[in-house]
């Protein structure tokens, strides 16, 4: 019995466009959906730049996947290939891990003004 090729279901292009793609209907939704929320409230600022936070989160996993594939680039000229190095794999953990955890507390922060702001409103 012959043994079939492995092939890919989705190449890394694909996966690529389709992020991209995504990411920026991402942006255009949560901008969309932040002007029609703001319309209805009395103070228009905080929804809005919630809105505004929020459809950003789209281009920036775009730029964080462009980043890592960076990261995990084949350069034969320079023979470096980022994926099987461990001080890739190990830099990788660290940069998204406290892009995380930044990210996290940002969040944190951020809500607990909107409350604030809100509840005032109120």
């Amino acid at each position: 019995m012959q043994s079939e090729e492995l092939k890919e279901l989705i190449s890394v292009d694909q996966f690529d466009r389709i992020l991209l793609i995504g990411s920026l209907a991402w942006f255009v939704i949560s901008l969309g959906a932040a002007v029609v929320i703001a319309r209805r409230r009395p103070s228009k600022v905080p929804y809005l730049l919630t809105g505004l936070l929020t459809a950003l989160f789209g281009p920036g996993l775009y730029g964080l996947w462009r980043f890592y594939l960076w990261r995990i680039r084949i350069d034969l000229d320079r023979d470096f290939v980022g994926l099987h190095r461990v001080d890739v794999l190990l830099g990788n953990l660290l940069i998204f891990c406290a892009l995380g955890l930044l990210l996290g507390v940002l969040i944190g922060l951020y809500f607990r003004w909107f409350q604030k702001v809100t509840a005032r409103q109120r």
